[in-house]
């Protein structure tokens, strides 16, 4: 016991996380598996409450700040970033995590800023400022909506006022608010059976073995929902290669431009590899794949997903998609798929980070890409074939206003 740190290396890591995404702009996703597999110690209960911890954070940012200026009382006093994540942190703790003690949550947020600060003052106010959090925890802090309909969604339900704004004018105030409701729920561990090894009536069966519960999906016929979330790198059936982490609405898409077996599919921006390799097993992957991608790090993790799923048809191509491709002339695909780059305003309930990152002229750039990507990759589809254009976006500038 002697030997044990005088803080909680679960909570630091979190906070590592969320200090981590503010320098780099990380996926969050992609933050966590990185701290993971370099934290091999880490055990299942520890990596849950992390992801909970740095996800709600990110998730109701908005509203733990106005609970943070309310027990503040200066609401122009400046806070350094590293003090404000863990101010952030701790005030997650209090107000969304039931099975942690608010004194823990105080008192674990007090040992690390002794760790991180080494300041006396710094230590005192965290202590004050958290438990003036509690104090207030149940007060309605908001305006009223009725009033004050932009203000109250973004503080409530913690969303950043341009995208309110935009959303109250396209939908109307009640629309936008349940809109922002919907983008704050946990979204569900959803998989693809890799139908090309087994049947979804097996993958559940097999499942269930390994006492995870899951589902069938509601659209797509080979999708489960997960009821927990699984360590991949441990998780037997996920190495051998039984299925692939993919939510419902991206695989419906690789149905909706139905390959059949034998034909030359473009998949036109393809890593991590999600619809690339679903068009494979739907065509029993038989026939060509010719997947571009832009950076070449996340080729070799197409290539990986490919491999881990038995799949042989893929050929990865490092290419930007806007610019001339390597094909020669009379050159055509069966059907091309273009999954493009966009906001991601339309899957902010699983990238919670983005709401923050994002901003109005992301809207007008990434529509931009997107029209010359559609521009650069249609020519080469053949007489009567199909291209479906797909974004997991809801701005009209990116979907229908770059198709017409």
């Amino acid at each position: 016991m002697g030997n044990s740190p005088p803080y909680d290396p679960v909570r630091l890591l979190a906070w590592k996380i969320l200090q981590e995404m503010d320098r780099s702009s990380s996926f969050a996703d992609l933050a966590l598996d990185r701290a993971f597999t370099e934290s091999p110690q880490m055990n299942s209960l520890d990596r849950a409450m992390i992801s909970e911890m740095v996800l709600g954070t990110l998730r109701w940012r908005g509203m733990l700040d106005t609970h943070l200026q309310h027990a503040l009382k200066a609401p122009d006093k400046k806070i350094e970033p590293r003090l404000t994540q863990l101010l952030r942190l701790g005030a997650y703790q209090i107000l969304f995590m039931d099975r942690v003690p608010e004194s823990a949550a105080v008192n674990e947020s007090v040992s690390l800023a002794k760790v991180l600060f080494k300041n006396e003052k710094i230590t005192g106010f965290v202590n004050a400022l958290l438990r003036s959090v509690i104090r207030n925890k149940d007060r309605d802090l908001f305006p009223p909506f009725a009033e004050q309909p932009l203000e109250h969604i973004r503080q409530a339900f913690s969303h950043p006022s341009w995208l309110v704004e935009r959303w109250i004018r396209e939908f109307g105030p009640e629309t936008a608010r349940n809109l922002c409701a919907a983008n704050n729920r946990k979204p569900p561990f959803t998989v693809r059976t890799n139908t090309l090894k087994i049947t979804r009536e097996a993958l559940l069966r097999r499942l269930g073995e390994g006492r995870i519960s899951s589902q069938p999906t509601s659209f797509s016929p080979e999708g489960l929902f997960l009821k927990k979330s699984p360590i991949l790198p441990e998780e037997r059936l996920f190495q051998e290669g039984l299925y692939f982490v993919q939510d419902e609405s991206s695989q419906v898409v690789s149905h909706l431009l139905s390959p059949q077996p034998g034909e030359r599919i473009l998949d036109a921006c393809s890593a991590p590899g999600g619809k690339t390799t679903h068009l494979a097993q739907l065509m029993g992957d038989r026939g060509e794949i010719i997947a571009l991608e832009l950076h070449g790090s996340k080729i070799k993790l197409l290539e990986e997903n490919c491999r881990r799923l038995g799949i042989t048809m893929v050929r990865a191509v490092e290419r930007d998609a806007s610019q001339s491709l390597p094909f020669a002339p009379g050159e055509t695909f069966d059907r091309i798929l273009l999954d493009a780059p966009c906001t991601g305003l339309g899957i902010l309930h699983r990238t919670p980070e983005a709401k923050w990152r994002r901003k109005p002229e992301d809207i007008t750039r990434l529509s931009q890409v997107q029209k010359s990507l559609l521009e650069s990759v249609s020519p080469w589809l053949k007489p009567g074939g199909s291209l479906v254009y797909s974004t997991c976006t809801m701005t009209p500038e990116e979907n229908d206003g770059v198709v017409n």
